[in-house]
């Protein structure tokens, strides 16, 4: 570190007949903010007249807190939604400004109402090594109460524009650097919900600072005014539009609104409100569809964007209608049903004995039955089981599509020859991958045997959310269609991410199924019910598998899991990204979880393995950061 001795003229370390360094307070000649930083932390009077009000009250407050002076003990937390109203609009101005600081040893910093960095744009190395040393990036908090004084920190703090200059800063590491910040306020409410900071190396600070991060909180102020009654004017409007003409329950989700009419009220729970949420963002997901409710009820989903009043590329809202399907409309009040337990098959969760209900049911009507639901899921394995509960004496024949290839013609005769017999369960899976000029035969098939009194279900895999950057996801084939509506009932298996509180019972019942005598810690049961499971039950089983060729005791840790499974990575990774997050996971399991020591380690800063935790989605044990 520089001796503050060598500071900048404007510093304030000696006597100045000029304003204050980064605004026009008033006459300070006499300020000697080193001076009184000294004397104040060694419990002496500091006068007045050698630091600004602002600066000591702020210092008062962090000797409050009990903020380290010569350490900088800033808490991570990288949950950030980069579509709220905020980042929209504070982001074109970023832009701008940016663009306009590029060749200027300055950093642009925006974050939320608690001083937590949410995005920094810096256009010198140096500035970038040295706040990444300091953590002043993205995830960090430079609350007061952590850092001490900052203009970020005392800015929230004091609910208006903030600079404080080199030696000002509370903590010693900050002193190098200078920063001016202002609040952004909620133009509704005057709520300050973010900041917009500019830092600098104090000896290239510029009385300039302060008048451009006012300028941009009220540029940003103004578009957050723009986007936010325009998107919610139009939901709101749609919303009263389809009320008017829909019988059906209805709600408008926008990225902080959710309105709901009563009858949408009372069908869903917090579960379902995220499920529909995710099917939003699916750009198939807003097809008409059924959907499992988290108590076992099912719902006829349609749904659609509202594109008025939002930005380029993004819906101002989507528009839900839900429909309880009529075989549950008949039913009258709904009462809890008692689920049979199916040898082989784990899950208590309602969403999930919903469908082992109604399988039973249409297995026992003999109707037949498409069944739907994400690779993985257990589709196959969960129809056997309600085959052997309802009628285990009785045939049970699977073909699979798959095997087309090997011979069209036998495989369509070996169909028909289960499905002339007039009685047990035929199942046909993976009706996706049924080759075009085989559904129309198969279809003929399907409607010559129409009457049969046995089971017939269907088995089709569909994919589940495309994660960003990976593209959208495949559509179904239309030659399908036909062959599906043969079907008269329709069942979805809910991906294992929306039953994770059956995942004890599926561990415990996939490792006596692979012969194993193990038990799994708190810590990992906590990491396999955060985990995505894009590979649903199947990847949990692998996983497993895996826990159980790596452990070391008679209970599986978290350092017996894949690597892969303690993070949620935003997008597909490369070979050598796999490898880094590996790397930063082991390092991590090595070290107790200490993000400090971890990044030592593998020698590189703090900051830059909290950015990179973040990017990766990595988590370990029961508080993360």
């Amino acid at each position: 570190m520089e001796p503050l001795e060598s500071a900048h003229p404007l510093d304030g370390t000696r006597p100045s007949p000029t304003v204050s360094p980064l605004g026009p307070d008033r006459p300070l000649p006499h300020l000697n903010p080193v001076r009184a930083r000294n004397l104040f932390l060694e419990g002496e009077t500091v006068p007045s007249s050698e630091v600004r009000a602002p600066i000591l009250d702020s210092w008062q407050r962090c000797r409050f807190w009990g903020v380290d002076a010569d350490r900088i003990e800033a808490p991570y937390n990288a949950a950030f939604d980069p579509h709220s109203r905020l980042a929209t609009a504070a982001r074109p101005v970023l832009d701008r400004l940016s663009d306009a600081l590029q060749d200027t040893p300055m950093s642009l910093i925006l974050t939320d109402s608690k001083g937590r960095v949410r995005e920094r744009r810096t256009g010198d190395r140096a500035l970038h090594r040295h706040l990444d040393d300091i953590c002043l990036a993205p995830g960090f908090s430079y609350a007061e109460e952590y850092v001490g004084t900052n203009g970020i920190g005392t800015a929230a703090e004091d609910g208006r524009t903030a600079h404080v200059f080199g030696s000002e800063h509370f903590s010693e590491r900050l002193q190098r650097v200078s920063c001016a910040a202002a609040p952004i306020r909620n133009p509704a409410s005057g709520r300050v919900i973010g900041l917009i900071d500019l830092t600098s190396w104090q000896h290239t600070a510029s009385p300039l600072m302060l008048a451009l991060v006012r300028e941009a909180a009220a540029d940003i102020e103004e578009r957050l005014l723009e986007i936010g009654s325009e998107r919610e004017r139009a939901a709101f409007r749609a919303f009263l539009t389809s009320r008017q003409r829909s019988r059906r329950a209805l709600l408008t989700l926008t990225d902080g609104l959710l309105l709901a009419d009563a009858a949408a009220t009372e069908l869903l729970g917090p579960d379902d409100h995220r499920r529909l949420r995710e099917l939003a963002a699916d750009p198939a997901g807003l097809r008409e569809q059924r959907l499992v409710l988290s108590d076992g009820r099912t719902v006829q989903v349609r749904g659609r964007e509202v594109e008025d009043g939002a930005p380029a590329g993004s819906p101002a809202a989507y528009l839900i209608e839900l429909r309880l399907v009529a075989e549950q409309e008949e039913s009258g009040p709904r009462t809890a049903v008692s689920v049979p337990r199916l040898p082989g098959i784990a899950g208590s969760s309602p969403v999930f004995q919903g469908v082992v209900h109604q399988l039973i049911r249409h297995c026992g009507q003999g109707r037949w039955t498409l069944v739907d639901g994400e690779a993985g899921t257990g589709k196959q394995d969960l129809v056997r089981a309600v085959h052997r509960h309802v009628a285990p004496t009785a045939p049970y024949a699977v073909h699979d599509a798959a095997d087309v290839r090997g011979g069209a013609a036998a495989w369509l005769r070996a169909v028909f020859q289960d499905l002339a017999e007039d009685r047990g369960t035929v199942v046909l899976r993976h009706l996706e991958v049924l080759p075009a000029m085989v559904s129309g035969q198969l279809d003929a098939v399907l409607r010559t045997t129409a009457g049969r009194s046995g089971w017939v279900a269907a088995l089709h895999t569909r994919e589940g959310p495309t994660l960003p950057g990976a593209g959208g996801p495949r559509k179904a084939a239309d030659h399908v269609d036909a062959v599906r509506a043969r079907f008269g009932a329709e069942v979805t298996v809910p991906p294992l991410r929306h039953r994770t509180t059956d995942i004890p019972a599926l561990v415990t019942n996939l490792i006596a199924r692979q012969g194993g005598d193990t038990t799994c810690s708190e810590a990992v049961l906590r990491a396999l019910s955060r985990a995505p499971w894009p590979g649903n039950v199947r990847q949990l089983a692998g996983s497993l598998r895996y826990a159980e060729a790596h452990r070391t005791g008679s209970v599986i840790e978290e350092n017996d899991l894949p690597p892969s499974l303690l993070s949620q990575a935003q997008h597909p990774l490369s070979a050598w990204e796999s490898t880094e997050r590996d790397l930063i996971v082991q390092a991590l399991l090595d070290h107790g979880d200490d993000k400090a020591k971890a990044a030592k380690a593998l020698g590189i800063s703090r900051a830059t393995i909290y950015r990179k935790i973040a990017a990766y989605g990595i988590r370990l044990g029961p508080h993360p950061g």
